[in-house]
């Protein structure tokens, strides 16, 4: 089975004299430590000629000779003296820190500085589960990113193991460890290896990310490399071309809408009323995209003409929207806040240049992501079966125009639609009820060549 390994290492002095010394010059003596194949040394001002030199002195630890005058004795003494001081600190260390000796420690030792790791000796995967925990205690995720987060870390801790980066044992390291390098080994292992899309991996960065900014705010890890690595989520490949696909069933009825328009009266929360105006406003606009409405310009609004002119962001088409009055309505409001902006609706900044897909996408995220966590609450407040959402504006205006008789085509051209085709696909289940309606228009006049 052979010896247990130290836990920590024993120091020996070496003569600095290169592979062919001169015998009749004096060299330094180094003190040297050796610990996961790496040497650390620290020069004494001791000059000792080779020949007066002995390494097997003292259990292998080195000293000089007798011939290196009457200061031989005390010299050794002295030596031996140092040596066994470090390494009783070491000893020391390792038993109030078992399993934590690292490079950094034996440093500090060597040069006499006070031995205390920054990050107490803390396993980052440890942190970064006693963090999912601590939001999920307060409420601040969900049990489904909470079980994902630690489903997420325990493969983190594999990879550790099968790539051999783990520290002081096979699948830890310490929290001081983290590097920028690491995690971008990580972000290939899971691509190449568990072959896991770009998406799995940015969710699985998530409480990686969120231990770091902690250890960087408790001063465990410098800011600097916290910075970095909250940098490297992997931006999505930008698709704002994508049209709609299917309809999911998440629009309100009249009766809801009604109440909507109550709870928006008698709200009192500012922000959220601003949501609500935005949502109102994409529906009266014929159901206009989240993206449009955030993209919406002062300049493309005719208030004589009543209409709303402006390219599309998905298609990339020029399309003109009729207003209604509520429509008019809330941009009046907006105008009386906002006139003096370049956008109507505050969801982006002046300077945001829509030719910049990535820019664009990235503000059409977090823009989604505010309006939709406030329109959470008012649909959870109305018992919606559904998470309200802005994209819900949208098929509920589509809906609406169809039950209400209006033909296929026209609604279509009114969403912003690529083609018919696709309004048909993704209001297929409303169709048979629009052709009923029109058929039933005709009554009268086929009814009278009934053969009865």
């Amino acid at each position: 089975m052979g010896r247990p390994k130290r836990q920590y290492p024993l120091g020996k002095y070496r003569l600095r004299a290169g592979k062919h010394p001169d015998k009749s010059k004096p060299y330094t003596v180094v003190l040297e430590y050796t610990w996961n194949r790496q040497i650390f040394r620290k020069t004494t001002n001791i000059l000792v000629r080779e020949c007066d030199w002995n390494q097997s002195l003292h259990q292998g630890r080195g000293g000089v000779r007798v011939s290196y005058g009457p200061e031989s004795a005390r010299t050794n003494a002295l030596l031996l003296a140092r040596v066994t001081k470090i390494d009783n600190l070491l000893a020391e260390y390792n038993q109030n820190h078992p399993n934590q000796i690292t490079a950094q420690v034996i440093n500090d030792v060597l040069s006499d500085k006070p031995v205390t790791r920054k990050d107490k000796g803390k396993d980052f995967v440890e942190l970064a589960l006693e963090r999912l925990e601590s939001d999920y205690s307060r409420n601040r995720i969900g049990r489904s990113r909470y079980q994902n987060g630690i489903s997420g870390m325990n493969i983190f801790q594999s990879f550790l193991r099968a790539t051999g980066k783990g520290t002081y044992k096979l699948d830890g390291l310490y929290v001081s460890e983290i590097t920028v390098e690491l995690i971008e080994e990580y972000i290939k292992w899971r691509r190449l290896v568990k072959q896991n899309s770009d998406a799995t991996i940015n969710h699985a960065l998530t409480p990686i990310m969120k231990a770091c900014a902690y250890a960087a705010d408790v001063n465990l890890i410098p800011a600097a490399i916290n910075a970095r690595i909250q940098d490297m989520r992997i931006v999505p490949k930008i698709h704002l071309s994508a049209e709609d696909t299917e309809y999911d069933g998440k629009s309100l009825t009249l009766d809801e809408m009604g109440k909507l328009i109550s709870y928006y009266n008698e709200c009192r929360e500012p922000r959220r009323k601003e949501f609500l105006e935005m949502f109102l406003f994409a529906f009266h606009a014929c159901g206009l995209r989240v993206v449009d409405v955030m993209t919406l310009q002062w300049a493309n609004i005719d208030f004589n003409r009543k209409e709303l002119r402006k390219v599309m962001i998905k298609t990339g088409k020029r399309h003109i929207i009729p207003l209604t009055e509520p429509a008019i309505e809330i941009l009046n409001i907006w105008k009386a806040k906002r006139g003096n902006c370049r956008y109507v609706f505050d969801l982006v900044k002046d300077d945001l240049n829509i030719d910049d897909d990535e820019a664009l996408y990235k503000a059409r995220n977090n823009a989604t992501k505010c309006i939709n966590q406030s329109l959470t609450v008012v649909g959870e407040s109305l018992g919606l079966k559904f998470p309200l959402t802005m994209h819900a504006a949208r098929h509920t205006f589509a809906v609406f125009a169809l039950n209400k008789g209006l033909s296929m085509s026209v609604v279509s051209r009114l969403l912003g639609h690529g083609s018919t085709d696709i309004t048909e696909k993704v209001y297929a289940k409303f169709l048979p009820e629009t052709l009923s309606a029109e058929v039933a228009r005709l009554a009268g006049d086929i009814n009278s060549l009934s053969i009865g």
